[in-house]
């Protein structure tokens, strides 16, 4: 979360000063179109899977001095979910950090509740059965 965080000094400490080859935008907001181009390696590409309602303002000198590649993704093939499950089946990716709680089918109200109030959460997972 930029907001609570200097994501471009984490980046920078987590990659040894790399910074990331490839930026997934997912956040739908502006301080996350900001925080894009501050992330993103010369020469790397931004996805841009968010769904963004209104128009955002992107600092298009990043894109220039740093020889920046957006792309937008709206749909998925059969073999991206196959590939996401075979991920997740041979635990290539730290899939429990990003879950932010597990609530019971008959809780699922308290949860919709929760996303409203607050949307610090990552994921949230209703389990369905007993």
């Amino acid at each position: 979360n930029p907001l609570k965080i200097d994501l471009p000094a984490t980046v920078t400490d987590e990659t040894g000063e790399e910074m990331a080859d490839i930026v997934f935008e997912v956040s739908g907001s502006q301080v996350g179109v900001d925080v894009m181009t501050e992330v993103v390696n010369v020469r790397g590409r931004i996805v841009m899977v968010a769904i963004h309602p209104e128009p955002r303002q992107v600092h298009l000198f990043r894109f220039f001095w740093s020889e920046l590649r957006m792309i937008g993704v709206r749909l998925y093939e059969p073999v991206d979910f196959e590939e996401a499950i075979d991920l997740v089946a041979r635990q290539r990716l730290p899939l429990d950090r990003l879950i932010t709680r597990i609530d019971p089918i008959d809780g699922v109200q308290r949860v919709f509740q929760t996303l409203d109030a607050s949307p610090d959460g990552i994921k949230y997972l209703i389990q369905c059965d007993r």
